[in-house]
């Protein structure tokens, strides 16, 4: 027997022609022309491949080192934060530290250099009439009480200095005493200038006022150098005289020539206008 008859009958092929197979519709062409598939971004992959690498990094031994060092670490991060929080608000706000001896002073002396300067500004222009001028003298006296009110509120002119400070506190404490003793001295004086009728009764105040001044603004001048501060620059208190007429003033007016004193006698001279007892500026306290 043949091969093919050991192995069996072989089966002839067959005639039938074979079914064509359902063919698939055409893609649908984008606007290129190109088929839709053909148009689609080859990148698909690659962002799957992007985030599969992500997650692989995320799941290597540093990046849970990482991870748990600042988990870790959290709550000690959040506590100090808190903690600094409250020591800045408690610090600013609620109890706050003292300011240094040369800023309180210069906090108190700001609050009243404008007032003193306008008050001046009424008593020494010279344009100033007497309602002005006597208004002055009650706006200077108000602020220069207040202002030596303040300074002797304060105990301790030593108290938030700093170590490194150059500044002679104790002698400025001292010099500040004197400044308020003569600052009181010299609101008495121009209380008793604001009761004046008229330009005449200012004069008797003038002498007295312009020393108690000066001897003022000598403590003042000595407290800014204790303090290491510029001293403030102060006009002189000038109170404007008002000229009187002496006795021969008719008779030189009126061209005469003046009786001539007799011989022998003693020249009579104008008396000098009588002044109020006030208080001498040298009678501060020490």
């Amino acid at each position: 027997m043949s091969p093919q008859t050991r192995r069996g009958r072989s089966v002839p092929a067959s005639h039938r022609k074979p079914t064509p197979r359902a063919t698939a519709p055409l893609a649908a062409e984008d606007a290129d022309g190109l088929p839709a598939e053909e148009s689609k971004p080859a990148s698909t992959g690659g962002v799957r491949r992007r985030g599969a690498g992500v997650a692989r990094m995320r799941k290597t031994s540093g990046a849970r080192y990482l991870g748990g060092l600042f988990g870790a670490y959290t709550p000690l991060i959040v506590a100090f934060v808190i903690l600094f929080a409250g020591v800045w608000v408690y610090r600013s706000f609620i109890n706050p530290p003292p300011p240094q001896p040369q800023q309180l002073w210069t906090q108190i002396e700001d609050k009243y250099i404008a007032k003193i300067d306008a008050a001046r500004l009424e008593i020494n222009n010279p344009n100033s009439d007497f309602a002005t001028r006597i208004q002055g003298f009650k706006d200077y006296s108000a602020a220069l009480k207040s202002w030596m009110k303040d300074l002797a509120a304060v105990t301790d002119w030593t108290a938030g200095a700093l170590p490194s400070a150059s500044a002679d506190y104790t002698m400025a404490a001292s010099d500040i005493g004197e400044m308020v003793a003569q600052g009181n001295i010299e609101t008495g004086l121009l209380d008793k200038a604001a009761t004046a009728t008229s330009e005449a009764d200012i004069e008797t105040y003038t002498t007295e006022l312009a020393a108690a001044n000066e001897e003022f603004e000598s403590y003042w001048a000595a407290v800014a150098s204790d303090m290491g501060l510029a001293a403030v620059d102060q006009p002189t208190l000038a109170l404007p005289a008002t000229p009187t007429p002496g006795p021969s003033g008719s008779a030189e007016a009126s061209g005469s020539p003046a009786s001539p004193v007799p011989s022998g006698s003693p020249a009579v001279g104008p008396s000098p206008s009588p002044s109020i007892a006030l208080p001498s500026p040298s009678a501060s306290p020490s």
